[in-house]
C-alpha cells in the first residue's frame, strides 16, 4: 500500500488540498469565505510570509458568518507555515491540540496535522490511516482530514469513487466510500501552456463590453445527467459562479451555472469555445480539474489547464462531480 498523505473522513463539510496546503470548512460556511480559503491554499509556495495575509483575513471576516460556521486552513510549504481557524473546529499536531489564537505559526516537518469537526477528528485519531480515503489534490466532501507532512506530493487529481455498474464510465460521487476505486486518469495536452494569454481560447479581453463576432446559431447542446440541456449558441463559461469571469463580464461568453452543494467546483471551472464548426473545451486552471472521455472510453483524460481540447458528438466532460455530454447539432 502507498503511504497515506491526506486521509479524509467522509461526512458533512468540505476538504480541499493544493500541494502541501489544506483547508476544511463546515457546510454552514458561506461561499465567500470558502472562496477565500481556496485562495489561501495558493500561498503555500510562500507560506512563511503568509501570516500577515491570514491575520488580515481574520480581522475582516464577514460579520454575517453563520453561528455554526467553522473552518481551518493550513498554509504550508511542507516544512513550516500558518494555521487559520474559526468556530467549532479542532486542529492537532501529532494528536496534540494546537495551542494559540486564530492564526498560529506551525512547523510540520515529519509531523501529522489534522483538522476538522471535533467529533470526526476523534474518530480519525482512533483508527490507522487508510489509502482508500487518500486525497491527492482537489476538493471533496469530508468532515475532517489528517495529513502526513514531509511526504512527496502526488500527481494532481481527486480520488473519485466508482460509479454503479449500470454506468459505462466511472463517475465520481460526492463522498469518498470505503470501497471506492479511482478511474485511470491521464494528462492530455501535456506540452500546452496554462497561461491564459497564450491559449487559443483566451484572447485579451475586449474593452467596452463588446461581444465576440457572430457564430453559428446552434453549435449543439450540453446534456446533464438529469436530462437538462443547455444549447450552445456562443462561448460559455461553466462553474459555480461563472458570471464573475472576465470573459463573461466583457460579453465574450455566457455563464452556465452548475449547482454545487459540495463545493468541488471552482467559480469559473471550464469554458466551451465555438470556433467555426469546432467545439473546444478548456480547463480554466480549476482546483479540481476538468476531465473528458470519448463515447466508448472507459477512462477519463485530465486536461492541462489552458490547453484547448476538441469535443465531438457523444464526448463527455467531468467537472467536479458533474458529467455533461456534448451533442452535436443535426
Amino acid at each position: 500500500m502507498n503511504k497515506v498523505e491526506c486521509e479524509v473522513v467522509p461526512g458533512a463539510g468540505t476538504v480541499a488540498r493544493r500541494a502541501d496546503s489544506l483547508a476544511w470548512a463546515s457546510d454552514q460556511t458561506s461561499d465567500v469565505v470558502w472562496d477565500t480559503l481556496l485562495s489561501c491554499l495558493a500561498l503555500g509556495d510562500r507560506a512563511r510570509g503568509a501570516g500577515p495575509l491570514l491575520h488580515a483575513f481574520a480581522e475582516t471576516m464577514p460579520a454575517d458568518l453563520a453561528a455554526d460556521a467553522a473552518f481551518a486552513v493550513v498554509v504550508t510549504d511542507g516544512t513550516a507555515g500558518f494555521v487559520l481557524r474559526h468556530g467549532r473546529v479542532d486542529v492537532t499536531l501529532d494528536g496534540q491540540p494546537l495551542q494559540g489564537g486564530t492564526v498560529v505559526p506551525v512547523t510540520v516537518t515529519g509531523r501529522n496535522i489534522a483538522a476538522g469537526d471535533p467529533d470526526a477528528l476523534r474518530t480519525l485519531s482512533d483508527r490507522p490511516p487508510t489509502p482508500r480515503h487518500d486525497l491527492r489534490e482537489g476538493a471533496v466532501a469530508g468532515a475532517a482530514f489528517r495529513w502526513s507532512a514531509g511526504t512527496s506530493v502526488a500527481a494532481a487529481g481527486v480520488l473519485p469513487a466508482a460509479a454503479p455498474e449500470s454506468t459505462p464510465v466511472p463517475t465520481p460521487v460526492p463522498k469518498l466510500e470505503p470501497d471506492a476505486a479511482a478511474p485511470d486518469v491521464t494528462d492530455a495536452q501535456a506540452e500546452a501552456t496554462s497561461d491564459p494569454e497564450q491559449t487559443e481560447f483566451h484572447p485579451p479581453p475586449m474593452t467596452g463590453g463588446t461581444a465576440s463576432p457572430a457564430i453559428p446559431r446552434n453549435s449543439g447542446v450540453l446534456v446533464f445527467e438529469d436530462g437538462t440541456t443547455a444549447t450552445l449558441t456562443g462561448d460559455v463559461v461553466l462553474g459555480r459562479r461563472p458570471e464573475k469571469h472576465e470573459l463573461v463580464e466583457t460579453g465574450q461568453a455566457q455563464p452556465l451555472v452548475i449547482h454545487d452543494p459540495e463545493h468541488v467546483l471552482s467559480s469559473a471551472h471550464a469554458a466551451v469555445h465555438i470556433q467555426g464548426n469546432d467545439v473546444i473545451v478548456v480547463d480554466l486552471d480549476s482546483l479540481n480539474g476538468t476531465h473528458v472521455a470519448a463515447p466508448d472510453a472507459r477512462d477519463w483524460t485530465k486536461l492541462t489547464a489552458g490547453a484547448p481540447y476538441p469535443m465531438h458528438d457523444g464526448y463527455r466532460m467531468l467537472l467536479g462531480w458533474t458529467v455533461l455530454t456534448y451533442r452535436a447539432p443535426d
